[in-house]
């Protein structure tokens, strides 16, 4: 009675030891998915720093990817298909840093913060002359009026969903130029109903 007892609590405690180790294993699948995945997240965060989409490099974002990798290099890897995977990554990551940390460098020699500064300035004048120019007024006008025209049909209850802005744009720069052809210098646009219908009339202003 006393062997078969103890023989018992021996099968339960492997079966507990068997569900603990299959738990830790999932445990470390988890974390290594997580690892691949933050490592794959900040090369593209990088190439887009680097390709100027982005203004500041991706620091914090590494920082945690450093972490990450100092403790699952200290997580008990049991089974050598962990442990193989976890070299993979390192490796491949260590390449990308690589890349990474030549290519800072190669950009801090050519740029330096006040340049970057500067350059960032100069394009945020030119956005705002470009938007004062007779060109940026005239695309504000165009994008008014094809709001106030799709609002039209909307209420009079007509379908506004197969509007296109660009050829909408395009006719009334094709009735500008016929009209122009005829002597009218200066026009304005009013939206107005006929039979129903919201329609776009141009109208010759007096000089």
């Amino acid at each position: 009675m006393a062997e078969d007892k103890d023989k018992r609590k021996n099968l339960r405690k492997d079966k507990l030891a068997q569900q603990s180790a299959a738990a830790n294993r999932r445990t470390l699948d988890l974390r290594l998915d997580l690892f691949e995945r933050k490592i794959e997240a900040l090369k593209v965060t990088y190439e887009q720093y680097f390709l100027d989409i982005i203004v500041f490099p991706p620091d914090k974002e590494h920082a945690e990817v450093k972490k990450m990798k100092k403790d699952l290099l200290a997580a008990p890897f049991k089974q050598v298909t962990h442990s193989f995977r976890l070299r993979q990554l390192i490796t491949r990551y260590q390449t990308y840093d690589t890349y990474w940390v030549r290519t800072l460098k190669a950009r801090e020699g050519r740029y330096s913060r006040d340049v970057f500064k500067a350059e960032l300035r100069q394009k945020e004048m030119k956005e705002a002359k470009r938007a004062a120019t007779a060109s940026g007024a005239a695309e504000k006008g165009f994008k008014q009026l094809f709001d106030s025209y799709e609002n039209a049909i909307k209420k009079s209850g007509g379908n506004a969903d197969n509007i296109d802005y660009g050829a909408f744009k395009r006719s009334l720069v094709n009735q500008a130029q016929a009209l122009k052809k005829k002597g009218v210098k200066k026009l304005s646009y009013k939206i107005v109903m006929k039979d129903g219908k919201a329609v776009v009339k141009a109208i010759a202003k007096k000089k």
